[in-house]
């Protein structure tokens, strides 16, 4: 613990630089995490999409079937 702060109670270089490379690694990390949602978020309304027509066409194939003449 002595070697951590200096005579005068500063935080030593060594604490400041275990920060820095903290704050570094979650701004990279939350930059990941950003772009991953964007992209997910466009295939998920995509996917949506294919979906509900995927079931429109079956409901439509299913009426046609069961209507009698």
């Amino acid at each position: 613990m002595k070697k951590l702060k200096s005579t005068k109670g500063q935080i030593s270089m060594e604490v400041g630089i275990l920060i820095a490379a903290a704050v570094a690694v979650a701004a990279v990390a939350g930059y990941f995490y950003l772009t991953n949602v964007k992209n997910v978020s466009g295939d998920v309304g995509t996917t949506a999409t294919g979906i509900i027509d995927e079931f429109s066409e079956a409901a439509d194939n299913a009426s046609k079937t069961n209507s009698t003449p």
